[in-house]
């Protein structure tokens, strides 16, 4: 006598809750574009080279489901989202970066940026030859104002004014690190901007780029992420 076959088993209910099958779900345009996002700023930061975020970002453009563009950023740490970046701007009226995810910085937040740093070493210019009493700090305390600037820009591309309005000094071709020679050259370029009357700071107003000389000559952007 032959056995009947089992009857089939029901269907699996569906995960609860939905956010739970969000790796299953259908990528959007939006999805895409912030794991692109992600991944550029990766390759800023030293975790990618170009070809791997090229390869990647075909991939992320590609991509079907939220699960495949998390597998694009599984072997990479969480993006960290600074609680003190105060200009987010309007997406609709700033032009994008020349690369994946990331604009052009606009002038007032870059102003910002610069205030802050300036009120900071300034106040560090100022406190330590008024404490020591030495006058002849002030020449080493200047060359410690000037490597605050350059040794940022050439290491992390971001200096605490930067940091704060969540922009970042990249390389133009490439939007890799600017690296020391280039951080120097841009340092230059801040005292040529000075002695033309900060002309050069406010070209980066008018610049469709929005590059001031000193980025120009130095071959840099400042940029921010798209969110």
């Amino acid at each position: 006598m032959q056995v009947p076959p089992p009857p089939p088993l029901p269907p699996s209910p569906p995960s609860w809750p939905p956010w739970s099958r969000r790796d299953q779900l259908r990528a959007s345009d939006e999805d895409r574009e912030q794991a692109v996002t992600e991944l550029t700023e990766h390759h800023v930061e030293g975790r990618l080279s170009s070809d791997e975020l090229s390869e990647r970002s075909r991939l992320a453009f590609a991509a079907k489901t939220n699960g495949d563009l998390s597998a694009l950023l599984a072997d990479l740490p969480g993006r960290q989202k600074s609680p003190l970046t105060v200009w987010q701007g309007v997406r609709s009226l700033r032009a994008r970066g020349p690369f994946p995810g990331l604009g052009y910085l606009g002038f007032w937040p870059r102003a910002g940026a610069l205030w802050a740093d300036l009120i900071l070493v300034g106040g560090v210019g100022y406190a330590v030859p008024t404490l020591s009493h030495d006058a002849y700090l002030s020449a080493p305390v200047a060359v410690l104002q000037a490597g605050y600037f350059v040794v940022l820009w050439a290491t992390t591309g971001r200096t605490v004014g930067l940091w704060l309005v969540g922009g970042r000094v990249v390389r133009e071709e490439d939007g890799g690190r600017l690296g020391l020679g280039r951080s120097l050259v841009r340092m230059v370029g801040y005292l040529v901007d000075v002695t033309t009357c900060f002309l050069g700071f406010a070209w980066a107003g008018v610049d469709r780029r929005k590059q001031a000389w000193h980025d120009k000559m130095a071959g840099s952007y400042v940029v921010r992420r798209l969110h």
